[in-house]
């Protein structure tokens, strides 16, 4: 549980320091870097915790991350973009796009194809959890009334 932590912090920081770098109101700085770090604490704890596939953990990180970008954009009246950018950031599956070039490029085609068919399977369920929420009408997300 300690390694999830400390990936999940390290997630927060990344998420932070890439808002920055997008020029993010700082004031929104940290709820960007909690974004990031709840979506990589989901994906750790279905993956590590329940013997999951990467590929569901992505799925499962996907939806809070988007979820919580939904609820953030409504408590802190700012859009959902500026949360959601930054936070899927450590979900991404930028290591499986390199080692599918890799294969390519060392000429192991079916390494190359099985890297590039699970890149396709985590950019997929990302970008489905992604849609599932942001569909979602937005009175689910306004359960907290402000005054």
């Amino acid at each position: 549980m300690s390694k999830i932590l400390y990936q999940s912090a390290v997630a927060f920081a990344a998420c932070f320091f890439f808002s920055i770098t997008f020029n993010t109101p700082k004031r929104e700085l940290v709820f960007c870097g909690f974004t990031g770090a709840l979506g990589w604490f989901i994906y750790c704890i279905v993956v590590h915790g329940f013997n999951g596939d990467p590929v569901t953990g992505s799925f499962f990180g996907a939806l809070a991350l988007t979820a919580s970008c939904r609820f953030l954009s409504h408590i802190r009246q700012a859009p959902s973009t500026i949360y959601l950018i930054p936070g899927i950031l450590p979900l991404v599956p930028g290591s499986q796009i390199y080692n599918t070039m890799y294969g390519i490029l060392d000429g192991d085609m079916v390494y190359s194809y099985t890297q590039g068919v699970l890149t396709a399977k985590l950019a997929g369920v990302i970008a489905l959890g992604v849609m599932i929420i942001l569909s979602l009408p937005y009175a689910c997300f306004n359960f907290i009334r402000k005054n």
